[in-house]
């Protein structure tokens, strides 16, 4: 388990390979991340342990992301993690809550840019103090393509 000061990331995508990758790199960068491979999964990770970053592939297997963004409104209702979701088609992720989803990155990811993106939110989420849910911004957040 890493330091618990920091945010941990989790790592939600069925291709091994990329979720190898991101591990390994975030590791680099002394991020600690958890990876799941389906929706059930990623859910349960979530009940267990409060996530800085989620990191979310829309077609993953089990369900759909819309499950796994329910769950983080239910669970964090005061402090909320950075959602990023990746999708090869970025049209696809519009019908997720842009309340919970801040940013949707475009597949194949580019793996450096992917990380500095990643290490970014993890040090905001650190920073950022807890507000009660009613004095939350009203969810004018901005969805990045790229």
């Amino acid at each position: 388990m890493g330091r618990t000061d920091v945010p941990r990331v989790l790592i939600a995508d069925s291709d091994s390979h990329l979720r190898e990758l991101l591990y390994s790199a975030l590791l680099a960068v002394d991020v600690f991340s958890d990876c799941v491979s389906t929706v059930p999964d990623a859910v349960a990770k979530l009940n267990e342990e409060p996530y800085g970053v989620v990191l979310v592939d829309i077609a993953l297997p089990g369900g759909n992301a819309e499950q796994i963004v329910a769950r983080i409104a239910e669970l964090h209702r005061d402090t909320r993690p950075v959602v990023l979701v990746l999708a090869s088609n970025p049209a696809s992720a519009r019908s997720l809550d842009i309340d919970i989803v801040q940013i949707v990155l475009r597949k194949p990811l580019a793996l450096r840019s992917t990380v500095e993106l990643i290490r970014s939110c993890v040090q905001s989420a650190s920073a950022r103090p807890t507000m009660p849910a009613e004095e939350e911004g009203s969810g004018d957040g901005d969805q990045l393509v790229s």
